[in-house]
């Protein structure tokens, strides 16, 4: 039997590789952090990814309520989308 979500699930990581870049990346501006944050609480679930689901959403919280995070609040959702590669 053939997973139905496959496609969809090389689509979310391939962006996955796109997403590290645009958060590690200094001159991303938190509007566009929290977009990628956002993206990934609600869609790294589906394909079975759910510590990068819970680590998005602590994230877009931590960004909702105080509008910016530290770089180092970025390191633990970053770590596990590069585990993701594995």
């Amino acid at each position: 039997m053939t997973d139905p979500l496959a496609p969809l699930r090389a689509k979310f990581l391939a962006r996955v590789t796109e997403d590290l870049a645009r958060l590690r990346a200094p001159e991303t501006s938190t509007k566009d952090r929290h977009f990628v944050v956002h993206r990934l609480a609600g869609s790294a679930g589906i394909f079975g990814y759910a510590q990068v689901t819970d680590l998005a959403r602590d994230l877009d919280d931590l960004l909702l309520d105080q509008g910016h995070a530290p770089p180092e609040a970025f390191a633990p959702l970053i770590a596990a989308l590069e585990g993701l590669g594995r």
